[in-house]
């Protein structure tokens, strides 16, 4: 179709409709009545010759129409960027930063605060994204963050915040049946998220123990779901201390069996060459190597005050990943790794 015969006003009635999946809130949304809303949709429909949405009970999508609003909202949403970074306050750099979700939700978002307190000039956007960074359009962003390990790596990331793997749960869980031994765990459903580089079967062969058959698992697509499922005492979770080293500090979460040396790939960061804003984003880089450094030291001490338990042979370890390397951008050395990873060529998520 020519763009100059675009019909964004009927498209603009689409994604509000489609966003909201009613005709009368995007009514609402965009100031207008009922009626002008749905006549925007029939003319949208007549010129495409297709019908966009079922009106049943529930307003829903044909599948014509899923397809239209899937390309259709990130276009207006890029539209909206491009205004706000065209109106925005040219003394205040817009800084745009692609983290995983979990990551984003448990870990930075929660320490985001201390950031823009101390650089107020310093707009972050953030958005979640897991694909690996050479897929990237990194003239897209000025901050990528990934768990990253071999051929993975490369000159441009710095690794920031290192991670083991804890088998945890809710306090109340074990209240009552304390774990003494590995085999104990099999008596309380066991949670895993697809996204995980080492399942339950792993880990209890690195604790040598044998995984029962009739072992109770509970599996998510999505790591947060299975973070959300520990704290809500649903089982035990294999996850990253990383993503739960606050939940750990405040008690919110206990290790239910102190297994060591099941190592997780480091979370690093990578500043586009692209960015148009490189001092803002260097001085992030610099702040998250501050806070993966204090975390990781949190992790440390959370970990290390828990009961003993069982460290993994060093033959069943994962090899060590190289010293960090020095950073470019601060002159300093990045934290120091907890030593990881386990398998490398499962999606970089959460």
């Amino acid at each position: 179709m020519v763009r100059r015969h675009l019909p964004l006003t009927a498209l603009r009635s689409f994604e509000a409709v489609g966003r909201c999946l009613s005709f009368a809130r995007a009514a609402e949304v965009l100031g207008v009545t009922h009626g002008a809303v749905s006549r925007q949709i029939t003319a949208l429909e007549d010129m495409l010759g297709v019908k966009l949405f079922e009106r049943g009970a529930r307003l829903s999508f044909t599948e014509e129409g899923g397809r239209l609003f899937a390309g259709v909202q990130p276009a207006f949403d890029r539209l909206t960027e491009a205004l706000d970074e065209v109106k925005r306050d040219d003394s205040r750099s817009m800084l745009s930063v692609n983290a995983p979700p979990t990551f984003t939700m448990k870990w930075l978002i929660p320490r985001l605060s201390g950031f823009h307190r101390n650089n107020r000039d310093i707009e972050v956007r953030l958005s979640t994204g897991i694909g690996p960074p050479g897929e990237l359009q990194m003239n897209k962003f000025d901050v990528v963050i990934r768990r990253l390990a071999g051929p993975e790596a490369d000159e441009r990331s710095t690794p920031f915040l290192a991670s083991t793997l804890l088998a945890v749960c809710a306090p109340e869980l074990i209240e009552r049946r304390p774990i003494a031994d590995p085999k104990d765990l099999l008596d309380l459903p066991l949670i895993e998220a697809a996204t995980a580089n080492v399942s339950w079967s792993d880990w209890f062969i690195r604790a040598r123990c044998e995984l029962s058959p009739k072992a109770r698992f509970t599996r998510f697509e999505q790591m947060f779901f299975a973070v959300e499922a520990a704290l809500d005492g649903l089982g035990v979770a294999l996850l990253p201390s990383a993503l739960i080293v606050d939940d750990l500090a405040a008690k919110r979460l206990v290790l239910a069996y102190n297994l060591t040396g099941v190592y997780e790939r480091d979370y690093s960061y990578i500043l586009s060459p692209f960015n148009r804003t490189h001092n803002a984003a260097s001085i992030f880089g610099e702040w998250l190597s501050k806070q993966g450094e204090d975390s990781n030291h949190l992790a440390h001490a959370v970990i290390g005050s828990s009961a003993p338990g069982f460290t993994a042979p060093r033959h069943m370890e994962s090899p060590p990943s190289p010293r960090p390397k020095l950073s470019a951008r601060s002159g300093s050395r990045a934290p120091p790794s907890l030593r990881r990873v386990t398998r490398s060529n499962r999606h970089a998520s959460r």
